[in-house]
């Protein structure tokens, strides 16, 4: 049995929004944004936002939820991804080493469908919407596995269809430049200027325990059962060599100095390294704040 965390991240947009609503913050980078849905909300509430992450589908569906400004699926084209197509052949085996592991057959048999239809998709944002519903369907298989008498059982196009279209309801206009990229922090703050940089820094060796429904979405979007996506990271500052202090507060003050032109970082962390967060901020930023919501919601705040 796999570990699935509560959440795979705990990320509240309006708790970020009401920060930057505070300050007069217009726009915000996250160089390590995962699924963006907090970008979304900042999205909607009229800041202009950007992000990037080195995993591909993050990225698709950033694609789908802070690019994009009006593209939706009609019916016929939700059908489209979560149905087999009449006349195409598909590679029903792709996924087939996930089988009696973490899936059913049938459950194999719709990961192989569904990957040839998105990537059969005319557009990023499409594409986006569809990669970020469909990963509901994986959590809501997963949790199920571990709960089968806890959670009721609904055919699997039925399933996407309705994660899909609960997708699209985050699609929103806010009349600015939003852009998301595949790369690591250098590339993300190197290629956009924000008021603010919004920072999550992963853990020491973050690859390793990274959350299994989110290298397996990796996994179902390169169409490579046995991707290990460690090697994504291996070479990243917070790779293979921030298992000591030293190196890891080396890594976290190398994106604070990437950090150096936007006017507000605002970092998000526990009680348990509030305290380390807080003396590398105070290296790089003239001015210091500690907000405390609860002890796994804190937020060290640095200004220039």
């Amino acid at each position: 049995m796999i570990d699935l965390p509560a959440r795979t991240r705990r990320v509240s947009g309006t708790r970020l929004l009401d920060l930057a609503l505070a300050r007069g913050i217009g726009s915000v980078v996250d160089p390590f944004m995962g699924l963006p849905m907090h970008l979304n909300v900042l999205k909607r509430h009229g800041l202009a936002v950007h992000g990037g992450d080195l995993l591909e589908w993050f990225v698709r569906a950033g694609e789908g939820l802070v690019v994009n400004d009006f593209t939706l699926l009609r019916d016929s084209e939700v059908a489209e991804v979560v149905e087999m197509l009449p006349g195409r052949i598909y590679p029903t085996d792709q996924f087939r080493a996930w089988e009696g592991v973490f899936f059913s057959e049938d459950q194999c048999r719709y990961l192989g469908v569904w990957h040839a239809n998105v990537h059969a998709l005319r557009s990023d944002g499409q594409t986006g919407l569809a990669v970020a519903g469909l990963w509901h369907v994986l959590c809501h298989w997963l949790l199920k596995a571990r709960n089968p008498d806890e959670m009721v059982d609904i055919p699997p196009s039925e399933l996407a269809w309705h994660h899909i279209r609960e997708i699209e309801r985050w699609v929103v206009e806010n009349g600015k430049r939003n852009t998301v990229r595949r790369g690591d922090f250098a590339a993300t703050l190197g290629a956009v200027r924000a008021d603010a940089v919004y920072l999550a820094p992963p853990g020491r060796s973050g690859a390793k325990r990274i959350d299994a429904r989110v290298w397996m979405w990796e996994a179902w979007w390169q169409g490579d059962p046995y991707l290990n996506v460690e090697r994504l990271y291996r070479d990243t500052v917070f790779g293979a060599t921030t298992n000591d202090d030293a190196s890891y507060d080396r890594a976290v003050g190398d994106v604070l100095l990437a950090a150096a032109a936007s006017p507000y970082v605002i970092l998000q962390t526990t009680l348990r390294d509030a305290a380390r967060f807080e003396r590398l901020m105070r290296e790089h930023r003239a001015s210091v704040e500690v907000v405390e919501k609860d002890p796994d919601e804190i937020y060290v705040i640095g200004k220039k």
